[in-house]
């Protein structure tokens, strides 16, 4: 049977308690055609599956094995990532293959905040229950996994790495890349074939012993443009991707 010290036991790991609200209806009448007022109830325990990174709170105290476990969440760090901290691509995919398995396991739920923050909370009360212990050790496993080795699904997580890449072609890395060329070979470019820039890159790409891209800590894609460049020696290798073009004296 699993206790709360096994799960103590997990490193990268935080237990906080939750305390959130909801908004009631006083069923007075009131104001506009609805009608009546509303005021705040505090809540012990969520009421749907997606909660806010404010309604988590940091346990305050020793834990051990006589602490309630009624409002309780475990939150793995590999299982968690935002905008502004210290997780890349890993984190992402863990999270959505996490979603994907055990998303509709009650005990589980989707956090959210601001700056992209987003993240699984687990029920301690779930993972305690005689009920659940098979899912439950399943999924203890799965957390003790990612200590040892911090990826669940290192195909989806290269297919995601590689979807970022293109998206970044298409949101900034053409244009840097026909800014560059036209210095490169003192050229005025007026129009280009964007789905062809894009092909082209992505050609180098495959053809190169390394990525020139590289998954940056909020998940964005730095395109190292320069040495995307460097592979194109001639003139002549661009002219495919360019509709109208000058070379300046």
């Amino acid at each position: 049977m699993i206790s709360l010290s096994d799960i103590l036991q997990i490193d990268n790991c935080i237990l906080n308690t939750y305390l959130g609200y909801k908004w009631v209806k006083d069923n007075v009448p009131g104001y506009y055609s609805t009608g009546g007022h509303e005021h705040m109830e505090d809540l012990n325990f969520p009421e749907v599956k997606n909660i806010r990174y404010s309604d988590i709170h940091n346990i305050i105290g020793k834990i051990d094995e006589n602490t309630p476990v009624e409002d309780l969440f475990l939150i793995p760090d590999y299982l968690q990532y935002g905008d502004y901290d210290s997780s890349s691509m890993p984190e992402r995919s863990n999270y959505k293959t996490f979603i994907e398995d055990y998303g509709d396991i009650p005990g589980i739920y989707e956090i959210y905040g601001g700056n992209g923050s987003t993240g699984i909370a687990i029920s301690v009360k779930w993972l305690l229950s005689p009920d659940n212990e098979d899912k439950a050790r399943e999924i203890i496993n799965l957390i003790n996994g990612l200590n040892e080795y911090p990826v669940i699904d290192e195909e989806l997580m290269s297919s995601m790495e590689y979807d970022a890449f293109i998206e970044a072609i298409d949101n900034y890395g053409s244009g840097d890349f026909i800014s560059a060329m036209a210095k490169k070979f003192n050229l005025e470019i007026y129009d280009y074939d964007g789905e062809k820039v894009k092909d082209l890159i992505l050609d180098i790409n495959r053809a190169g012993h390394s990525e020139y891209y590289v998954i940056e800590s909020d998940g964005s894609v730095y395109i190292d443009i320069e040495r995307l460049i460097a592979q194109i020696t001639t003139l002549d290798q661009l002219k495919p991707v360019l509709i109208d073009y000058e070379v300046l004296a």
